[in-house]
This record gives C-alpha cells, structure tokens and sequence, in this order.
C-alpha cells in the first residue's frame, strides 16, 4: 500500500496565496504575552556593536529555518493528546504553539547577536528580505522571527508601547516541499515516480525492525481488534509506515511541548523510532538524484543567483541577508543538494541552515560557510559544516560545479511531466 494513504485527508496544507501581512495581529500579540522567559540575547549597542558572525570577510547571508513547534498533523486513536484535542492544542491542528511562539522569537533574537553590526539595527527593505512557505505555521515563524530581529528602534518607533514593527514577508512558490507526502496532478509526476524504488528498499531493508516496532506498539494504538498481520504489512488496513509517522508526530511533538508520554513508549522512542523516521524521511525527500532535483532545486538556484549576483555587485549593493521560512523536507532537500547526507536526522522544529558567503581579502575570491544551527538546543548556537567533496573554506565556484546537476532546470513543469488540470 503507497505511503500516501490517508495523508492528504490527515494533513491538509493551503495552497492559495496568502498575504503574510495577515499574520501580523497575531504577532502583536504573541510577543506581549509570552508566558515562558525569552532566551537572553545581546541587544544592540554601543558596547556591544558586532555580532560574533559580523566578521569582516562576510558579504551574504542565507537562512532557511523550519518553523516553530506544532501541534501534530496527526496521531495513533488512544494517544493520550490526540490531534484535535484544543484543550492540549489550542491553536488547532499542525499550527503553532506558544512554546513554537516564544522559540521563533528568540530565534530571531539569536541572529541578532550574531550579526548585529553586519545586518543593521533598523529593518530596511533593501538590505533585508523574508520570504516563506504559504502556511500559517511558517508564516506565523516568519513574522515570530522578524519580531526577534528588528524591534523598532528610533525613527521606527511608531507605537512607544508596542516595541513591534512590520516587516514584510513574500511568498516562496519555489519549495516544494508539500509533495513529499502528498499526490496531485499539479505537483511532479516525476518525482513520485522516482520515490517508489527508494520506498520499498527502505522497507525491506528494514523489514525486521519496522515488524517488531509494530507488533509491540499494536495493543496501545487502538488500531481496531485485530493484531499486527506481518503478512499484509498492517493492522486491518492501516500501513506499518502509517503507524510510524502518527507514532513520530504522536510523541515528538508533545514532548517538545514538556507533556508526559506513556510509559510503554520509553521502549520504542527516541529509538528505534526516530532512527527510523529519519530514514524513512531521507528516502522520500532526497532518495534519488531526481528527488533532490525536483523537491528543492529551483530554491536553491535562487540562492545560487543571489549569490553570485552579491559576488558581481549586479544584486542590490545593501542587501545583506535573506531568510526562507520553511518546513523540515526544505532543509532535508537543501541538505541533499549539498551533499550532507551522513547521519541525517530529522530537522527539529526551529533548526536552522545557515549559508555564509565571504571575501577572501588576500585574493579577492569568494567561499562559503555552512552552518546549522539545531532547534532543539535551548541557545541555538550554530554548529560549522564541512561540505562533502568541497575544500575548506568552500570556494564557491566549486561548490555550484558539484551541485549544478541539482539545479540547473530550465522548465521545471515539462520536465516533471505535469500536466494541467483541464
């Protein structure tokens, strides 16, 4: 039975244009009523003009995040904080909570230590751009994270209650990442196509380990009468795959949230569930090279052209970073393109990729620093990557040679055979 069962009924996403300006109420309020103390985080000052990034070799920044803690898209029948439960979520189902507030917030917060002195202290349009996925999640994520990095200062004050600005976020159409777990006509018939092999490869590699989990886990899940049928895969009609996504989201995300699991859950999470789940992620992101194309290869030519654009002064001379509010297969997709593909997990509500692109001073030449800062870490403090098959530092010329087969797409739609709706 395919992995998308179910999915597109479980986890509706929008599909409409949003105005993220939308979202901005919503933030007024948030920041004024956090109810959990915000991470400490510099401000900006005279004693303490630059961040510990604002080197003077920096040119660029690029930041995708994935936005804050959820509520789940859905969980097993007996969970104890099942997924339209407003009481446990009272934002509604896959929206963010307070702890996903306050974890944005200071995010931005985060990045404001880190480059202040490199990204000025008041937002400016020219200098700086949001863009991000169209849900109300990474919409939310965007505005939380904005709220963090550019409180109003001088002539931008324009409430002297409401240290708040607005700051526009764009819409970003080049993540694809909704099609990882979801079909339709419009999306990438290709990249389905190319999803089956790596599927049932990771099932039958892991066939001994996906039954066992399933077969203890099958008396608490309240998945009908009937056991754990090693023959069909399933108990009654649900899918061993299914069952390990709604144990991931059924345990994941409460725990991010500090609320108790079951005591019969300590013996299969975090492991071998999160290893698993991990997995499973990698083969239906970026399990092939047509899956790497095809998921996050447009976006990532976008960066390529900002780069390159930064490094011929042909982008806009004050423009100093861009942030890409997304989902945990946009970092996986991007991961895949360069080449970070050992012991890949999954990315954690608020995790970070950082690209950095210098100037060497000696030579004139550009390079570029990856870094990822991880969401589950409570100060969020960056970690350096060394990229695959690049040299340290990673010139940037190499590294757009090794990932250009990922990117260079000329019509993303003939080339995913998609054909329009009629």
């Amino acid at each position: 039975m395919p992995l998308n069962y179910s999915f597109r009924d479980l986890a509706n996403s929008q599909t409409g244009l949003v105005l993220a300006c939308a979202m901005t109420v919503a933030v007024i309020a948030i920041v004024y009523n956090l109810s959990d103390e915000p991470l400490t985080a510099d401000q900006p000052s005279v004693a303490n003009p630059n961040g510990t990034r604002a080197v003077p070799t920096l040119q660029f920044v690029v930041a995708i995040s994935r936005h804050g803690n959820r509520g789940p898209l859905v969980t097993y029948p007996n969970s104890p904080y099942q997924w339209d439960d407003t009481k446990v979520w009272p934002y509604g189902v896959e929206h963010l909570t307070q702890k996903g507030h306050i974890q944005m917030f200071n995010l931005g917060k985060k990045f404001r230590s880190l480059y202040n002195g490199f990204l000025g202290v008041n937002y400016r349009p020219g200098e700086f751009q949001a863009l991000s996925t169209l849900t109300d999640r990474t919409l939310q994520s965007a505005e939380l994270f904005l709220a963090g990095l550019f409180p109003p200062s001088g002539f931008q004050v324009w409430n002297k209650d409401l240290l708040w600005q607005p700051v526009p976020v764009f819409p970003n159409l080049l993540d694809r990442n909704d099609m990882v777990m979801q079909s339709g006509p419009n999306l990438c018939p290709k990249f389905r196509e190319a999803q089956n092999k790596p599927e049932k490869q990771f099932e039958q590699e892991n066939d001994s380990e996906l039954d066992d989990l399933v077969e203890y886990v099958q008396p608490y899940l309240g998945y009908g009468t009937d056991k754990y049928d090693r023959i069909s895969k399933s108990i009654g009609n649900v899918p061993r795959i299914f069952i390990l996504f709604s144990l991931w989201e059924s345990f994941a995300y409460p725990e991010g949230e500090g609320l108790p699991l079951p005591d019969w859950s300590k013996k299969v999470y975090p492991e071998p569930i999160t290893s698993l789940l991990s997995m499973m992620f990698e083969v239906l992101s970026i399990g092939s090279y047509e899956q790497i194309r095809y998921l996050e290869g447009e976006m990532f030519e976008e960066i390529v052209d900002r780069m390159l654009a930064k490094g011929t002064n042909t982008l806009e001379s004050t423009r100093q970073m861009v942030y890409y509010s997304g989902h945990d297969h946009t970092i996986l997709g991007l991961k895949g393109i360069l080449g970070l593909t050992r012991d890949l997990q999954v990315a954690r509500p608020g995790s970070v990729l950082v690209l950095e692109l210098h100037k060497d001073s000696a030579d004139q030449t550009f390079y570029v620093q990856v870094l990822y800062m991880d969401g589950a870490s409570p100060d969020f403090e960056p970690s350096p990557v060394n990229i695959p098959g690049c040299d340290l530092p990673c010139d940037l010329r190499q590294l757009l040679n090794f990932t250009e087969k990922y990117y260079n797409i000329t019509d993303y739609q003939k080339e995913c055979e998609v054909h329009p709706v009629t």
